[in-house]
């Protein structure tokens, strides 16, 4: 992939980001989310790999300056390999909320998904699909929500432990519910930052960056959250 089409990326980025801005208000907020990944293959009785892979991520977020907390996660899963580069997954999250007007509430989440992971060079690319399933403690509907990212990884050739990493996240609500939810455009979120990983065979990465969050209220006060992520891969 030429440095152009990297270019490009990045601009479709913040043009998806800024296109996301319908409202005349929006409610600008700055915060910090920590996060944790991991996957990995599961093996056999007899030691040997298997087909069937583990997923687990949680999640710690700050709101108004980084003075309140937001939200927290937990989300474990169960995936299968069906290429070299792509998988199927399914699981459960559990998720606290604390909202900015009202009682903090929890919400629980079904959640299955298609990774692909294809590489090429120094290069490496994550395409995701989720569809999810929510109920919250707020309202009796079953929420349908469906999540689409695509993420660049560009590893640096003179120093390959630094890496320069963008993705964006867009989200879709697939119904109406008595909690709030809307059909149509629920957030979208845009990622730019760097990532370390002392070596190839190293069991962890480190990924910092500026994370921009557009919250689509439709028709109220939409949100612009300026996010400092801190990820850590496993």
């Amino acid at each position: 992939m030429s440095k152009v089409r990297v270019i490009l990326i990045a601009i479709w980025v913040v043009l998806v980001c800024q296109a996301g801005r319908t409202s005349a208000q929006t409610l600008d907020d700055t915060g910090l989310w920590f996060a944790a990944f991991g996957n990995g293959e599961m093996k056999t009785l007899a030691g040997n790999d298997s087909r069937l892979r583990w997923w687990f991520d949680t999640h710690y977020r700050l709101r108004d300056d980084t003075s309140g907390f937001n939200q927290s996660i937990v989300r474990p899963g169960l995936g299968l390999t069906i290429t070299d580069d792509q998988a199927l997954w399914a699981g459960y999250a559990w998720i606290r909320t604390s909202p900015i007007q009202g009682n903090d509430f929890d919400e629980h989440r079904f959640w299955q998904q298609w990774t692909a992971a294809p590489s090429a060079g120094d290069f490496r690319f994550l395409h995701r699909s989720r569809f999810e399933q929510r109920w919250l403690e707020t309202g009796e509907d079953v929420g349908l929500r469906w999540r689409q990212l695509h993420r660049v990884q560009r590893i640096l050739s003179d120093s390959p432990q630094w890496s320069l990493i963008v993705w964006d996240e867009i989200f879709f609500n697939l119904n109406d519910t008595d909690w709030g939810a809307r059909a149509g455009l629920d957030q979208n979120r845009a990622f730019f930052g760097v990532g370390y990983q002392r070596c190839s065979q190293a069991p962890v990465r480190t990924e910092i960056g500026y994370l921009n969050q557009f919250v689509n209220n439709q028709g109220g006060t939409d949100g612009m959250n300026h996010i400092l992520s801190i990820n850590f891969y496993f």
